[in-house]
Order: C-alpha cells, then sequence, then structure tokens
C-alpha cells in the first residue's frame, strides 16, 4: 500500500478544492432508515466535502485523512477542527475508548492492501449497532479499455454487490442498503472517449504525463517534479485542451446512446452500501 507521499503527489491538486458530493455520500445523506445524528468518523475524508454535508445534517462529526494538505484545507476552510491526518490505525490507537454512531468511508476500501484488517479497525471504532457507509468502483462497471487507475498501487481490490455484501456479512455486518449507480451521460461519454486512443495527446504534449504504477518506482522528489511538471507545462495544458475537445466529440453520442446503453444493463462506476453491525 503507497504511503502519504505518493497519495499527496498522485493526488496532487485535488488537495486545494471542495470536490462535489460524490454518489455514495448522495445514497447515505438521503437514506430514511440511517441514523440522522450522533458522531460520525470519516475515513479518507479529503478536503472534507462529505464532512460538512454531515455536519449541517445534524452529525458530529471527525475525519481521518491521508494526505495532510487536502486534511489542513478542511480544517483552515471548511472549520472543521476534528481532521486529524493520520492512518485508521494510528487514530484507533490514540483514542481506543472513542466509538462512533456511524463510519464512513467512501472510496477507501479498493486502496487498502488488507481490506480484512481495515474493516476490522472501522469495527473497532464502532458503537454496537452503529451503521457503516460505504463506495467502491463497481468492477461490473461499462467499460472499454483499460484505466490505470483501476491497478496498483492506487487500486488493490475490486468489487461487485455479491462480493461486498459476503465481506461485510462475514464480519457481523447486516447490509442495509446497495446500490449500483446506472450509466450516465457523463460517464457514458468517458467509456466512449477512451476506446478511441490516438497518441496524439502525447505528441503534442512531447511526453507523457507518469501512471499511478510510474510515480510508484520514484523517489519523493522526483514524484513531486513529474507532476509539477504536468501541471506547468504549456504543452501538456494544451494537449488537456485537446483531451476535453475530444471527450465533448462523444457526448451528444453518449445522449443518443444512453438509452440503449441503459436497456442493455450497463453500470456506471459506483457501488454504494449502507450497514449495520449487528454483533461483536
Amino acid at each position: 500500500m503507497p504511503d502519504v507521499t505518493w497519495y499527496e503527489a498522485a493526488y496532487h491538486g485535488r488537495d486545494q478544492r471542495v470536490m462535489p458530493l460524490e454518489p455514495g455520500h448522495r445514497f447515505f445523506l438521503s437514506k430514511h432508515h440511517v441514523p440522522k445524528g450522533g458522531t460520525l468518523l470519516d475515513v479518507g475524508c479529503g478536503t472534507g466535502n462529505f464532512l460538512a454535508a454531515a455536519r449541517a445534517k445534524g452529525f458530529e462529526v471527525t475525519g481521518i485523512e491521508f494526505d495532510r494538505n487536502a486534511a489542513q484545507f478542511a480544517r483552515e476552510h471548511l472549520g472543521l477542527r476534528s481532521t486529524f491526518s493520520c492512518t485508521l490505525e494510528e487514530f484507533a490507537e490514540k483514542h481506543p475508548q472513542e466509538k462512533f454512531d456511524v463510519i464512513t468511508f467512501f472510496e477507501v476500501l479498493e486502496h487498502q492492501d488488507k481490506p480484512l484488517g481495515f474493516l476490522r479497525l472501522v469495527k473497532r471504532c464502532l458503537k454496537e449497532g452503529g451503521h457503516i457507509a460505504l463506495s467502491v468502483p463497481n468492477r461490473e462497471r461499462w467499460h472499454m479499455a483499460p484505466d490505470v487507475l483501476d491497478y496498483p498501487p492506487n487500486h488493490l481490490t475490486r468489487w461487485n454487490a455479491r462480493a461486498l455484501t459476503g465481506f461485510l456479512t462475514a464480519e457481523g455486518f447486516t447490509v442495509t442498503g446497495i446500490h449500483e449507480e446506472r450509466i450516465g451521460v457523463r460517464q457514458a461519454t468517458g467509456v466512449l472517449n477512451s476506446a478511441v486512443r490516438t497518441g496524439m495527446v502525447s505528441k503534442l504534449a512531447g511526453w507523457a504525463p507518469p501512471a499511478p504504477s510510474d510515480l510508484a518506482e520514484m523517489k519523493p522528489e522526483e514524484m513531486t517534479q513529474a507532476v509539477q511538471r504536468a501541471a506547468q507545462s504549456h504543452r501538456q495544458q494544451w494537449a488537456s485542451i485537446l483531451v476535453a475537445a475530444k471527450s465533448a466529440m462523444f457526448f451528444p453520442v453518449a445522449i443518443l446512446g444512453l438509452p440503449y446503453f441503459r436497456l442493455r444493463g450497463y453500470k456506471g462506476l459506483y457501488l454504494s452500501c449502507i450497514a449495520m453491525r449487528v454483533n461483536a
């Protein structure tokens, strides 16, 4: 599993702004059978978008974030004072008596090299009868080309509804809600775009930006330089414009094809789940 240095480099640029709520966040916040208040711990809270939304719903929130820059942003810009830059294991060791009504971990489980150990740590911090909520990329989602982000060192496991339900049930949880996202126009556009590769972007940029697996092989200072080069290069910026233009070409096709894609049962990116702890 990558360390904090890798995450800060690989996710550079996403730790300085509030991201939109993701499908897993909205799934949890919209359900009537989950607690509407109490203590909530969000593992992998990023810059605090979900924590802020949960706080507005009446939860007393705490966040854990591997990326130190993101945790600092959450504290300073969203007033989320109880946001800590540490692992769940470190948090549990420092706060052994603290138990939460709800623990959430959205787009976190697939990054764990020991998912069972991670879930047992979650359970250790959760009250009896407490709830967990999570989301993972659905391994049954529609795709037409490999996604470099779906391989180590970024994603270490893959999940579908059956695997996730069995995993949670075996550890003393009852799944009370599970949702497979339907394919949407934006995702359909991305799938169609990924299926047509021309190599023009790399030629225009003059080099290929490092993939997550490339970053994993670099020293910390090399990672920082590579990420900064990709962000600051004028040729790379023009290449990004070309990427956006190419994607826009497939947007009308995605709109027209969406009814067909849904009729065929093509699934979207995210699998969201809510479960309740039923035994020790």
